[in-house]
């Protein structure tokens, strides 16, 4: 190519960018959105909303609409308590754009009213199970698996629930949510009675425990399951490590004290 050629290129290219730069600019959609992201940084609530309103219901067919209803759903929830009018931006968010990003971040965020608002367990483990099936990559799946161990703990799943804190715990081992995960793992076995399975989970809650009050939850666990398993002389030594410990010292006496009774007994 001569330098006329290799000229006449350049000018080509920079008058595709310059068009392009003139489109970005004559974006209402991408304008009065980042203009409603402006005003929430500057914490002008109210403008913001109405400039994310304006995006959503004028250029619906913008890439910015779904992004849109997803702060506004956030605006409605957080920061006004609507919770109705959260859920309204978040339901017409998953209707009208089933494909977009921010679906399985207004899911979760529906879930959370459903759970912790409305206390409605099955809505909230149906929506986090939505995402689980159709966005298996989101990123905020460690948050997705920990919430939707608490649904179907509120309905009473134990099965589910043990069965959602496994994979959590496998996936997302660096997560904090796995931390309180743990936690949550072991407590459930307890209330079923799976002793065994509880003690292993204690056990490796002692083992990653970094202060006194976990350790203390740790053996005090520990004790609770060995004494479910008929263990007593084992039992008794995870009560007397937690002499001195424990929120409540006499009843911790008292147990050592029963406990050895019954060995007497034996």
């Amino acid at each position: 190519m001569g330098w006329r050629g290799a000229a006449k290129a350049r000018k080509g290219l920079l008058l595709a960018a310059l068009l392009l730069s003139a489109a970005a600019c004559a974006d209402p959609a991408r304008e009065r959105f980042e203009g409603a992201e402006k005003e929430l940084l500057a914490q002008k609530m109210e403008t913001a909303l109405a400039g994310f309103r304006s995006v959503a219901r004028e250029h619906p067919q913008s890439r910015y609409a779904p992004a849109a209803l997803l702060r506004q759903g956030d605006l409605y929830g957080a920061f006004y308590r609507n919770f109705p009018a959260a859920l309204e931006a978040y339901d017409s968010l998953v209707f009208n754009y089933p494909k977009a990003p921010e679906v399985p971040r207004a899911l979760l965020r529906t879930a959370e009213i459903h759970l912790l608002q409305s206390m409605d367990a099955p809505s909230a483990a149906r929506d986090l199970e939505k995402v689980r099936r159709e966005f298996p990559r989101f990123e905020g799946t460690d948050e997705v698996l920990f919430l939707l161990a608490r649904a179907y703990g509120a309905s009473r799943d134990g099965d589910r629930q043990a069965a959602a804190l496994s994979e959590l715990m496998e996936r997302f081992p660096e997560s904090n949510r796995a931390a309180e995960g743990r936690w949550m793992l072991a407590y459930v076995f307890l209330g079923q009675r799976r002793y065994a399975d509880a003690d292993r989970e204690f056990r490796k809650l002692l083992y990653l425990s970094a202060d006194r009050g976990s350790t203390a939850r740790a053996r005090w666990g520990m004790a609770q399951c060995l004494e479910g398993m008929e263990d007593l002389p084992g039992a008794i030594v995870q009560y007397e490590a937690l002499r001195g410990e424990w929120e409540d010292p006499q009843y911790v006496e008292r147990k050592i004290e029963r406990l050895r009774s019954r060995l007497g007994e034996r």
